[in-house]
Parts: C-alpha cells; structure tokens; sequence
C-alpha cells in the first residue's frame, strides 16, 4: 500500500486545528487512526459512554474518505449523532493512502443537540450537566464557514499527497459535472430549447479567442449539456465534440496562438478522442483542452503583461453589464489608467471601449436569439444604456441591426415580441 510523509502530514494537521479551532486527525490508508490533534477525549468513546443504545459507526470516516475521493477531494458528512465532518483524501501513486478528517463540528445551537440526545438515548438528568458541557465545547459553524475550512483541509492534503494533480483533476471535474447537471435540469425544467444553441458557439469562440477562460468554461458546459441531453447516438455526441474541438483550436488561433503549434496539438487530440469512453471522461478532457488553447492565447513570451491583460478581461466579462469604464477597471489591475488603456491596446489589438462592446455584443446576441426579452431590455441587461446605441454598436459590428438579426434567426414570433397586431 502507498504510504505518505506522517510527519509532514502531522504539520498539516496541526497547523489546519491551530487556525481553524477543529480538531484534526489523520488516518491510514486501511482507515485507522495515526495521529489526532486534539488530546481530550474521544467523542465517539463518550457518546458510546451514555445509557440507551449507542449507534454503530464503524468504518464511517472511511467512507468519509472514499466519498472524498469520488467528489473531487472534498466531502461533508453527519454521524449517526448528528455530529459534522468533513474530510479529504491523500493520495501517492495514485491510490488512496489515508487522508485528514476535521470534526466535529455542530451546525446548529448546542440546545438542539442536546435535547435529541437526551430524547433518543433517554439521558438521566445527573448527566445532562456533563452532556451539555461536551456539546458546549464543539466548534459552531455556519454552512458558509464549514465550505471555507472544508476547502482549507482540501488544500492541506493536496500538499502532503504526491497525487496533487489528480486531485485537482477531479475537483475540476466534479464543478464541472454540477455545472453541465444545471443546464440539464433548466432543459428538463422547459427553460432550454431543445434546438441546438447555436449562438452559445459563437459567444465561446469569441470567449476563447479573448483568453477569457471563466466564460468559455461556462459556455463549454451549457453546451455540452444540451449535446449530452439531447443526443441519444454516440457517434452522433464523437462527432460534436470533433466539431467543438475544431472550433476551440480556430478561436485559439483568432486569438494570437501560433497557428501551426495549434494545429498540431488539434491533431493529437483529434487521436485521443477516438480513445475516450463515457460522457464524465469526454467533458473532462474538453475542459483540459479548452484550458489549454485558452492559455496559449495568452502564452505571450514577449510580455510581461499577461496575468494582467487576462485579469481586466475576467473583470470586464463579470461586468459588462453595467456601466463600465477603462479607469475603474486600470485600478482593479493596479495600473495607472494612461498606461493600462496603452498595455491593453497592445497586447489584445484593440482600444478598451472597442473591446467592452465586442464583449457586449456578443452577449446580447445570445439574449436576441433567447427571445426572452425585448430589445429595449437587453440593451440595458448588456450595458449599452439604451436602446439606439445598441443597434448602432450592432450594426457596425454585425453588419445589420439587432432587430434584423433577431428576425434573421427565425426563432421568435416578431410580431409578438414588438406587441403588435396583424
């Protein structure tokens, strides 16, 4: 069995109770208990001490564990008495070698506890004294809180294990998977047209070949949600995703990557598609490669701009829809605003303004052919102000009127839409 560094394992453990107040222990890969930060008596032990009938948990930080594992590194969890705890797994050579579990923790008043302990376990009234002061001495944490340290213990085991990247491969995946299931319950829900979207590929490549990688992730998801929902066929989702695949390597290439680089590594992971099996592994790979093309965008070897280049195009993509200034976003990135508005005409080819309504257009294109809203309201929703700078913005970037383009999409009953009647 694949071992870990105990020592380096106690480091963590200690330093995670010491700044968030839980006590810490580490276990085994075969699920024993090493080392516990916390010197009093063990909960377990005490609860098992009171009169009635003790629950069973045998085995159950364990499966903590495992579940750890199985949902991307973190996992949440109750005991038969109600107690919370949360764990993450350490792996070596890519196995489960043991791993930390924090707790407990009460999430709720220690009166609630109290009383159903004393309801269940029918606890004489000498003992309750006592009982209330082991509850009493638990940490109390908010579900907000509990999330916070659960992702510190998260980060506290990727550092012992040597496994890291798989760790992370499979947080990712997990975020992933919940990302693509939102889109598939809001299909479900009649909240998506059953008609392939489209224009969902237009904004991603345009998201892509602007390295902004929180929107692509976004847009990659709803996409492959309405591919896996919808297709029944596997060749039918293969040769999608081949298609998805052409159109990141294109947008990659729009946005400044070496094109024959990019065309290489396009026609490498052309090959290892063929290999891949399930929808969780397609999705999972697609958002590596989405990764990777994305990067390259930015992969600049002649600047020294880039992680600021690509935290103003985060920034603006989080708030195009309001009214947004070339300023406000050279004090988000710590520049003056004279030189951030001459870096950013350099390094992405055109003028901030230029830029923010490329990305507002872009957006409102997806509202248009939504046919959820009036005209009028997506220009507000996307940042315009009203509703005749849109369509001049639109026009010269589209070449016709946002109008025009809605009608063109023949996906919404116009006469409808502008209230009126035939």
């Amino acid at each position: 069995m694949a071992e870990f560094d105990l020592e380096i394992a106690r480091e963590m453990a200690d330093s995670f109770s010491a700044a968030g107040g839980v006590c810490c222990r580490i276990l085994s890969g075969r699920g024993e208990v090493l080392y516990r930060t916390d010197g009093s008596i063990n909960e377990c032990d005490y609860l098992r001490s009171l009169p009635g009938e003790a629950p069973v948990c045998r085995d159950l930080h364990f499966r903590g564990l495992s579940e750890a594992r199985r949902f991307g590194g973190r996992y949440i969890y109750s005991c038969a008495s109600g107690l919370t705890y949360f764990s993450a797994p350490i792996l070596c050579d890519g196995a489960l070698a043991g791993g930390l579990v924090a707790g407990p923790v009460l999430m709720g008043d220690v009166d609630d506890y109290l009383d159903d302990t004393i309801e269940k376990r029918c606890v004489p009234a000498g003992d309750v004294r006592t009982l209330f002061s082991f509850f009493a001495a638990l940490p109390q944490v908010d579900p907000a809180k509990l999330r916070h340290l659960s992702t510190q213990l998260f980060a506290n085991a990727v550092y012992i294990s040597d496994s890291s990247r798989e760790l992370l491969h499979s947080r990712n995946s997990e975020a992933q998977q919940r990302s693509i299931g939102e889109y598939i319950r809001q299909v479900k829900m009649g909240a998506q047209s059953p008609d392939y979207p489209i224009e969902l590929e237009s904004q991603l490549f345009f998201a892509i070949s602007k390295g902004d990688k929180p929107t692509a992730a976004r847009l990659l998801n709803d996409l492959l949600g309405h591919i896996f929902f919808f297709m029944e066929d596997p060749s039918a989702v293969q040769s999608r995703i081949a298609e998805l695949l052409v159109l990141l390597s294109r947008a990659a290439i729009q946005g400044g990557a070496p094109a024959q680089t990019i065309l290489d590594i396009t026609y490498r992971y052309m090959q290892e598609l063929q290999g891949l099996r399930g929808q969780e592994e397609v999705a999972a790979w697609l958002a590596r490669v989405l990764g990777r093309f994305t990067d390259m965008v930015f992969d600049m070897v002649d600047s020294k701009h880039k992680n600021v280049i690509r935290k103003a195009v985060n920034y603006v993509s989080a708030n195009c829809g309001r009214d947004l200034t070339l300023n406000e976003v050279a004090d988000h990135v710590g520049y003056s605003h004279s030189h951030f508005s001459k870096v950013f005409k350099e390094e992405m080819g055109c003028g901030f303004r230029t830029y923010l309504n490329q990305v507002r257009v872009e957006k409102s294109k997806g509202l248009l052919l939504s046919g959820e809203m009036s005209i009028a309201k997506i220009s507000q929703v996307c940042g315009f102000g009203d509703q005749s700078y849109h369509c001049k913005v639109f026009k010269k970037m589209v070449g016709v009127t946002p109008d025009k383009y809605r009608k063109q999409s023949r996906r919404i009953d116009t006469d409808r839409e502008y209230a009126r009647t035939k």
